[in-house]
């Protein structure tokens, strides 16, 4: 996904929106992460200029991006600076010499993760902190154990790091896979989500409380869905919390196969039913007022925005590292004995919404969004 960073046309789409609303003041915020080389050659004034893009600009987060990274990077400014000699970084204390570059031990890349926090922990041109996942980590107990961004996103094997290298007992893979996809064709894709959806599934730990039997004359069955984030060394979701959707999707029915109970179902647009579905602002469909979704939202002077770069205040609604959310869902009781309530639980997730992706003029790209299932939970309740 580094690769693709500036292939993405969500990123194009939102930067254009952003120099319009800016009236160009946002500037190169979006791309200094994205292509730092261009950003450093001042290769374009900002994403939406594809055509003046350079090859080696096009490449967005290259291998040199991370490995000629100049150390102390600060938070407060995303414009990273770069060692601009032939020395290449990286965490191998014993590099052998080659003809290409010099190669030098750099501690940023073992267990600290300094060398991911410039661009996963940075602040709004109106310097407003918006994305704080390497300070989520930091401040999570993952640093002290030696759990580091690079032990999930960058699976370490026994192999050579070089094709005439020597045998090394850590070697990193770079794959460093996130919860973004492609939404083109894009070399990887397949193995992408794949690797997404084997990181997902051991995210969190998900437990449901719930009777075994009731009675015919309970009003309804209580329901408590308890959401505990002890596998993850950040915040769940993370990063781009104001794209993200994790939410629980309840269906209850009976022994008919009657529905006796639904939230976090979608609307035909592929929406959740709150008020960013058009279903739901039309009246064609009911809110779901049982909606549990974990997310952020930025707001700009009290009125939410869709536009994360203008936010003043964030409601974080994400799940912190060894923290929980339960949720308590009321199902009603089918008022015969001898019925039978089957319950499905499952924590679904998604990188971005149809209706961002719909008001950003690409609305054929909804179907590339997969939802993974991170959670499930089946159970049958008996009625007495």
């Amino acid at each position: 996904m580094h690769a693709y960073a500036m292939k993405d046309p969500i990123l194009f789409a939102l930067d254009s929106v952003g120099q319009v609303r800016s009236a160009g003041r946002l500037g190169q915020f979006c791309v200094e992460c994205h292509s730092p080389t261009a950003v450093s050659i001042d290769n374009i004034a900002h994403s939406g200029e594809r055509t003046k893009l350079s090859g080696i600009s096009a490449h967005g987060i290259s291998c040199d991006v991370c490995h000629r990274l100049a150390p102390n990077q600060s938070t407060t400014s995303n414009s990273l600076k770069f060692i601009l000699d032939s020395t290449r970084l990286g965490p191998i204390k014993d590099p052998l010499p080659n003809a290409y570059h010099r190669s030098e031990y750099d501690s940023r890349f073992e267990d600290n993760s300094e060398i991911c926090r410039p661009c996963h922990d940075f602040r709004t041109p109106n310097n407003f902190p918006i994305e704080r996942t390497f300070t989520e980590w930091k401040n999570s107990t993952f640093p002290g154990r030696l759990i580091s961004c690079q032990t999930c996103h960058m699976k370490f094997y026994t192999g050579k790091a070089a094709t005439n290298g020597p045998e090394r007992e850590r070697v990193h893979h770079h794959t460093m896979v996130g919860v973004d996809v492609p939404l083109t064709e894009f070399p990887g894709r397949d193995e992408t989500i794949a690797e997404i959806a084997a990181m997902l599934t051991y995210s969190v730990q998900m437990d449901v409380i719930a009777p075994k039997t009731v009675q015919s004359q309970d009003s309804s069955i209580s329901m408590q869905v308890v959401i505990q984030n002890i596998l993850t060394g950040h915040n769940i979701p993370s990063g781009a919390i104001f794209e993200r959707q994790m939410w629980l999707e309840i269906i209850a029915q009976d022994e008919k196969g009657d529905t006796l109970f639904a939230s976090g179902m979608l609307d035909k647009n592929g929406d959740l039913l709150d008020y960013h579905s058009n279903e739901v602002r039309s009246g064609r469909v009911a809110e779901d007022k049982s909606l549990a979704l974990y997310n952020g939202k930025a707001y700009r002077h009290g009125e939410e925005t869709l536009f994360f770069w203008e936010a003043d205040f964030v409601d974080n609604r994400t799940i912190p590292p060894f923290e929980s959310r339960m949720n308590r869902f009321q199902i009603p009781v089918p008022k015969r004995g001898g019925a039978e309530v089957n319950v499905s639980v499952r924590l679904l997730f998604r990188a971005l919404p149809p209706y961002l992706l719909r008001m950003l003029g690409h609305a054929t790209l909804v179907e590339k969004v997969p939802i993974f299932t991170m959670e499930t939970h089946q159970q049958t309740i008996i009625v007495q």
